[in-house]
């Protein structure tokens, strides 16, 4: 299976041009996009994304407005690019789930991952999402029986999120005889990429995680960059990932 890599960038964040920016830039390597929709209580965030959630809820930055620079990016990139929206399951119940996935299509979102909904707690959500032709994205957890492995995978469109970590974004990726395992079982089951994330920061981590999984996501280290050091850095960073991969 081809390679599926991704990067995270929290919805207009630092600001809605350098999100843009930063967006189609990345997308010249990466495979796909994850866009984070602010949110007050972004439990599976570690400081960094937290941080920078919090930072954007302070600006005004509304779902509404990172929907409509979405739509931007979407005319802005080759089709076979992909972008997801992630989100929490209180903000899609309080728009509505329907409401929630029109919003999607409406804007080009080719899937939508929410961390805090189990598999088997997902249906409301991914039988909505799949009447829209929008991808649901499954995950996996070094916690995870080898029947809830199986079942994810049974179910998952777009790719299976292998988490790399427990706990929260920002931490150390982690490779375990767990993680493994479940890698293994899922590229067995699974019909789309199985994609590892939580931790991936470095190009050894990138490296190191196509030796068992189908891509990985790089989040923490691009969201902070592109706060603290701005876009330039950004864009060296990702000629830096385009010389050491093969895609």
């Amino acid at each position: 299976m081809k390679t599926y890599n991704g990067m995270y960038l929290m919805g207009n964040h630092p600001d809605e041009d350098t999100f843009v920016q930063a967006a189609v830039r990345g997308l010249e390597f990466f495979d796909f996009l994850e866009i984070g929709l602010p949110f007050s209580d972004p439990v599976a965030d570690g400081d960094v994304i937290s941080n920078a959630s919090n930072t954007a809820l302070e600006k005004g930055v509304t779902p509404d407005k990172v929907f409509r620079n979405i739509e931007k990016i979407r005319t802005l990139v080759p089709g076979h690019k992909h972008l997801y929206v992630m989100t929490y399951a209180n903000h899609v119940y309080f728009r509505g789930i329907d409401t929630f996935m029109e919003a999607c299509v409406s804007s080009g979102v080719n899937g939508i991952i929410i961390p805090d909904v189990p598999c088997r707690e997902s249906v409301r959500f991914s039988s909505v999402a799949s009447a829209n032709g929008i991808w649901y994205v499954q995950f996996i957890t070094p916690e995870s029986s080898r029947e809830q492995v199986i079942e994810a995978s049974a179910t998952a469109t777009g790719f299976l999120y292998s988490i790399s970590v427990r706990g929260i974004t920002g931490g150390k990726a982690g490779f375990s005889d767990d993680i493994l395992d479940n890698i293994r079982i899922a590229r067995e089951f699974s019909r789309v990429p199985v994609v590892l994330g939580f931790g991936i920061k470095t190009i050894d981590d990138g490296i190191k995680s196509l030796h068992s999984a189908d891509g990985f996501i790089m989040g923490t280290r691009l969201v902070d960059m592109l706060y603290s050091k701005g876009l330039d850095s950004f864009s060296m960073f990702i000629s830096e990932l385009s010389n050491n991969y093969s895609v």
